[in-house]
């Protein structure tokens, strides 16, 4: 999973130090009420956009495969003395 991942997790684990660190420092100045909203909002953002971004990596890497093999067997069909119909 970390080879695949390597990027998302990373990704994940500096974008919820962010909102960590946001939240304590919001917490710690006495604004526990914006401290909570920030802590909850962070991470829902962090989430989504991790896990968007992933999927689209993901898609993108499905397509490019898709592609490999219909022109493999594209290739492959020439190759048999057929015209790829």
């Amino acid at each position: 999973m970390w080879q695949a991942n390597k990027l998302g997790i990373v990704a994940l684990l500096a974008g919820l130090f962010a909102v960590g660190a946001a939240y304590f420092k919001l917490h710690a100045a006495g604004n526990a009420d914006l401290a909570n909203k920030v802590g909850a909002t962070g991470v829902c953002a962090v989430l989504f956009i991790v896990g968007l971004a992933s999927y689209l990596s993901a898609r993108k890497g499905i397509d490019a495969a898709d592609a490999a093999a219909a022109d493999d067997e594209e290739a492959e069909g020439e190759e048999n003395g057929r015209d790829g119909d």
